[in-house]
């Protein structure tokens, strides 16, 4: 069933799509959100948006973003200068004049040039909003990565108290005969073996804290603790549009129309640009007014080479764009799946796991301390009964990971934290 639900999903990705129409409109982009029955925590909500005011990454994109603002800016100004020539001589009969030239955009290289930076403002702020989802993404997966190995120490410490006491108890019986040496030595080695593992897991929760410390400008003295806050989400009915409005999506749409103007920019560069001159001045005692009219002869080089080359990196540009909307399309059905599935498995462990390991551990300590189980045997379902929790704890981990892999790729992060990011 499972091979037949992703052969399904892979299927639908390579269907006959049409194509992202082009656009080069850069406000007013209304995107398709999902709809979450539960939004962030509140405490969690105010976290992420304290991080992101200063970081470090976000003053980096927004950079980025504005170098397109001002190159659009640049391209939008005059191709041609007016250029300003001065003459004069001293000889027999002097002379003098005063010439200004100026060469005439026939083909519109301004315009051109206009909609290439126009083309790559809407892909950069496209990007933008990519380079912060995936801050937001990694701000959340940090912080969840260390809520995960804040609650394994916890459940190790218990263990390897739980695991002490029984030493203490396994010593205390077999001063009183009921445990034999090598009882006693194998409850010596479970200790030690517990001591072991939560040294290990210590090292990994200092190594969260690290990467903790290290993303977070600043952290508050109590952290919110998500556990069981996990957001529920779907996709919109419409996915054709819903996908249309992901930037990624819009990101490559931007470079199809930026390879697009480029090809009208090297077809504007090839057209003949006349430079028209007036001049004025004496040549000794008589007034002199000319007018000049230069032209350039594209003979020795047409310029056709480049126009080629221009419409070769558009294909390019077509094909991958179709490429990384059909990919982008199997990534957001098969992310869904899979958080289908996990969250399945979950809420099957929240509803009956929990409770079975409370209860077996209640039971075999009771059975081993009467007698009725020997000290291997405990050990054993002991050590099954604990793994049984960190599998709990490390599926609520995969469940987070692979909700905020759904939340990455459908654009949607920001939606769930309630936070609005300006792009301007």
């Amino acid at each position: 069933m499972k091979k037949v639900s992703y052969l399904l999903v892979t299927l639908l990705a390579y269907l006959p799509l049409q194509y992202i129409q082009a656009t080069t409109e850069l406000k007013g982009i209304k995107p398709v959100v999902v709809s979450f029955s539960e939004k962030a925590p509140n405490d969690l909500r105010l976290l992420i948006k304290s991080a992101l005011d200063q970081h470090p990454r976000m003053q980096a994109s927004r950079a980025v973003m504005q170098v397109s603002l001002k190159q659009l800016k640049a391209a939008q100004q005059a191709v041609y200068n007016p250029e300003l020539e001065l003459d004069t001589e001293r000889a027999d009969v002097n002379s003098s004049y005063l010439q200004i030239s100026q060469t005439i955009d026939m083909g519109d290289q301004r315009g051109s040039l206009t909609n290439v930076a126009q083309a790559e403002l809407v892909k950069a702020k496209a990007d933008f909003e990519l380079a912060v989802l995936q801050l937001q993404n990694d701000l959340v997966s940090t912080y969840i990565e260390h809520d995960t190995q804040s609650e394994l120490s916890k459940l190790s410490g218990d263990a390897l108290k739980l695991m002490r006491e029984f030493t203490k108890i396994a010593e205390l019986r077999y001063k009183t005969g009921d445990l034999s040496q090598v009882e006693l030595d194998l409850a010596r080695l479970a200790h030690s073996e517990a001591v072991l593992d939560h040294a290990n897991v210590l090292s990994e929760a200092i190594s969260a804290r690290e990467k903790l410390n290290a993303i977070f400008i600043s952290l508050p003295t109590t952290l919110p603790a998500l556990r069981s806050k996990l957001p529920q989400a779907k996709l919109p009915n419409d996915i054709e549009a819903f996908l249309r409005t992901l930037p990624k999506v819009r990101s490559r749409e931007a470079m199809i129309n930026i390879a697009r103007s480029t090809v009208k920019l090297r077809r504007s560069e090839r057209r003949i640009n006349p430079t028209v001159a007036l001049r004025g001045g004496r040549d000794g005692s008589e007034s002199i007014v000319g007018l000049s009219l230069s032209i350039p002869l594209n003979v020795r080089n047409n310029y056709s080479a480049e126009i080629e080359v221009a419409q070769q990196q558009l294909i390019e540009s077509e094909q991958l764009g179709h490429q990384a909307f059909r990919d982008q399309r199997a990534k957001v059905l098969a992310s869904t799946q899979r958080l289908q599935l996990l969250r399945k498995a979950w809420l099957i462990w929240k509803k009956t796991g929990q409770s079975s390991v409370s209860r077996q551990l209640e039971s075999i300590k009771r059975l081993w301390r009467a007698g009725d189980m020997s000290t291997s045997d405990y050990l054993v379902q002991l050590k099954q009964t604990l793994d049984t929790q960190v599998a709990g704890i490390e599926l609520r981990n995969k469940l987070w990971n692979s909700t905020l892999e759904w939340l990455l790729v459908t654009a949607s992060i920001d939606d769930w934290l309630n936070l609005t990011t300006e792009i301007n």
